[in-house]
């Protein structure tokens, strides 16, 4: 299989950004001379894969903007104090301030790719190919920069050692940066290699930029149509399709997927850095072959609105790692040893919704008379509102369901999942995790907008401007793949009924948008885009769910770390969650830039 590879010149110094420079003055690494960088088109196209290269970095989507969206989404659970998860960011935040650093560094090396190659005496038609694609580039880091923290420096020229001040342009001049760089982009070539830019992938990131802008009220009715404009002709094409089986989109560097729309690739061969640190950042600790530290895991609200909303949903098992085979520690190649003559529970880790009964008169087949294990779990059907486990139902699950080992235990593992010192007590991102890790690496690719989004957001587009039942046929599209990702066809998701109305449909959108790409860079953009309003609606699950109640309840007795959170104590103020639209300007960028004042950061930080 083919895996596009980038490169980048100037390797030394790729993974060690100063702390004590703004990210906006740093000067390009690959360009020595660009009277001779450019004197050839080979040399131009060097370049210009330096700039894929600096966006699959380990400060941009090689690692940060994986870790940083996905832990501030309000999905993720870690260890207390941590800030970004609890929605309680810090300025100084370590995450925040290497991620906005990827982005400008690489917005950088594309500043000064596009000064030079301007300048060279390449062909019109080289410039346009190579600068559209570099453009894309741009408009993409800017949109994950201005979607994340607001009002931001806006640079479009080479950087150097002069003019460093730099404040912070308002965000409707950043989009209006963005849409320029895409509607140049647009006349780059229809077909691309693997991980390269194409004009159908501008026009549909063209469409998600124009869906951002509307749903942020800049110039909505014409930014609606913009985005419908953009949307239909993709669709249209049929370019892109939906994957047939959604697991099969996270599978070991997936390259060839129609369902791509824009992606990263990565090999554990680069020579220059670059590989994707997903399965390291967020796998179970010895659930690899690699070098995992269960650093952060998903909230147990987060899991059971999936669950609530769609049982028996084959995305479930993709979203979310919940079993897995042990290792006897990090950089064990193989899993423990079967206990028996086949793969049993005894061999494996499980956690929320899942737990493990032993049978003390049953003993593994084939084993030296060792207590057979089975796995539960939480009876989701027989609670009144499965998004949110009702501890009464559970509490009573033995008095009114007779005595067996299973009913015994319902009580006493629900007591575990919330109290606190039980950190294998929630499920993880199942997305990112490579069982066949090499040490921090892992062997996957990194789809950074697919198909199945840009669907999604075309519904919502549809809906807002009257159409509801070709919106409910869009998203009855992405349901229909998921139903069929099981080994069997599954009841769930079901289709969407024709009667929904449109304010129904525009809240199935916005929840559905966030159980598909749950684990996924856009998550955080996904759980904000349609503002306080949504935003509250969706942490309302984790402030009434009852094991959540109880797991801070816990905490607040105990000096043990290891419990679940209420986010902001549970209330949900319009401050509270007006600030959470955005992270903070890094102090780090704020100490070094003189444009900046601790007084210009946003709202609430």
């Amino acid at each position: 299989m083919k895996r596009y590879k980038y490169y980048i010149l100037s390797l030394a110094v790729l993974c060690s950004f100063s702390a004590c420079d703004s990210l906006l003055n740093e000067d390009p690494l690959y360009s020595q001379n660009s009277n001779i960088v450019f004197q050839t088109e080979d040399n131009a196209e060097l370049a210009l894969l330096g700039c894929y290269g600096y966006m699959s970095a380990p400060n941009a989507y090689g690692q940060m903007w994986q870790e940083a969206p996905i832990v501030a989404s309000g999905l993720a659970w870690a260890q207390r104090p941590e800030d970004l998860n609890s929605l309680n960011t810090l300025a100084a935040n370590s995450l925040v301030s290497l991620a906005w650093g990827g982005m400008y560094k690489a917005i950088a090396e594309i500043n000064a790719f596009l000064e030079s190659i301007d300048k060279s005496g390449l062909s019109a038609a080289v410039k346009t190919q190579k600068g559209g694609e570099a453009k894309f580039l741009r408009a993409l880091a800017y949109y994950n920069l201005v979607s994340t923290f607001g009002d931001v420096p806006l640079k479009t020229v080479a950087s150097s050692s002069e003019g460093i001040s730099i404040a912070r342009s308002p965000r409707e001049e950043v989009f209006s940066q963005i849409t320029q760089d895409l509607v140049d982009a647009l006349s780059i070539s229809e077909k691309s290699a693997v991980g390269r830019a194409n004009s159908w992938a501008v026009k549909a990131f063209l469409g998600k930029v124009y869906y951002k802008m509307a749903a942020l009220g800049i110039d909505a009715a014409a930014n609606w149509q913009n985005a419908k404009n953009m949307f239909d002709a993709v669709y249209t094409s049929h370019v892109y399709s939906l994957e047939p089986k959604f697991a099969n989109l996270f599978g070991e560097y997936v390259s060839t997927s129609k369902e791509s729309i824009f992606q990263m690739n990565y090999s554990t061969g680069n020579a220059n850095g670059c590989y994707n640190r997903g399965s390291n950042r967020f796998a179970p600790q010895a659930s690899t072959s690699g070098i995992n530290w269960s650093t952060y895991r998903v909230a147990k609200f987060a899991y059971d609105m999936h669950e609530g909303t769609y049982p028996g949903d084959p995305r479930i098992d993709v979203n979310f790692l919940t079993k897995w085979r042990a290792r006897n520690g990090n950089n064990q190649a193989n899993p423990k040893p079967q206990v028996g003559t086949a793969l049993c529970a005894n061999d494996s880790v499980c956690t929320y919704p899942y737990w493990k009964i032993k049978y003390t008169d049953m003993t593994v087949p084939g084993s030296n008379n060792v207590n057979m294990e089975v796995i539960a779990k939480m009876p989701y059907a027989e609670f009144p509102n499965p998004k949110n486990p009702s501890l009464s139902v559970c509490d009573n699950y033995e008095a009114t369901h007779g005595a067996s080992p299973y009913n015994s235990s319902v009580a006493k593992a629900v007591n575990d999942f919330a109290k606190t010192g039980n950190a294998e007590k929630w499920p993880y991102f199942g997305k990112l995790y490579d069982q066949t890790q090499t040490g921090t690496m892992a062997h996957k690719n990194l789809m950074v907008y697919r198909y199945a989004e840009m669907l999604l957001l075309m519904a919502d587009v549809y809906n807002e401007l009257g159409d509801t039942p070709k919106a409910i046929s869009l998203a009855n599209e992405v349901l229909a793949r998921a139903r069929k990702s099981g080994a069997v066809s599954s009841a769930q998701p079901a289709d969407w009924s024709a009667s929904l109305t449109k304010e129904q449909v525009t809240e199935k959108l916005y929840f559905e948008r966030i159980i598909e790409l749950c684990g996924e860079p856009s998550i955080y953009d996904m759980v904000r885009i349609r503002g306080t309003v949504y935003f509250k609606k969706f942490l309302e699950l984790n402030t009434t769910h009852e094991l959540t109640i109880l797991g801070e309840k816990n905490y607040t007795s105990s000096v043990n770390n290891f419990a679940d959170r209420l986010l902001n104590n549970g209330s949900l103020t319009d401050d509270f969650l007006k600030k959470n639209l955005l992270l903070p300007i890094p102090t780090s960028e704020i100490d070094a830039n003189p444009g900046l004042t601790n007084n210009d950061n946003n709202f609430g930080y």
